[in-house]
């Protein structure tokens, strides 16, 4: 099992302070086999009321899911 950073973009929104649209992600580690797998897992925890209050409500765009093997940076 490796671990796996899962990036989410969400859609652009309108920011209520004037007109320029903002885009942001929510990104996951998990744990999973395969990249399938670990895309799956990060879905399933976007969609937790916690994920979606973090987010402050933004829309997931699940076209665009970015996976990759986690890279850590060894400091020891």
């Amino acid at each position: 099992m490796y671990q796996w950073t899962v990036t989410i973009p969400t859609i652009p929104t309108i920011r209520t302070d004037g007109a320029e649209q903002t885009r942001g992600t929510q990104t996951w580690i998990v744990y999973a086999c395969l990249p399938h797998e670990a895309r799956e897992v990060a879905l399933a925890a976007a969609t937790t009321e916690a994920a979606v209050r973090h987010r402050r409500g933004a829309v997931l765009d699940t076209t665009a899911v970015d996976v990759a093997r986690w890279q850590r940076d060894d400091f020891l």
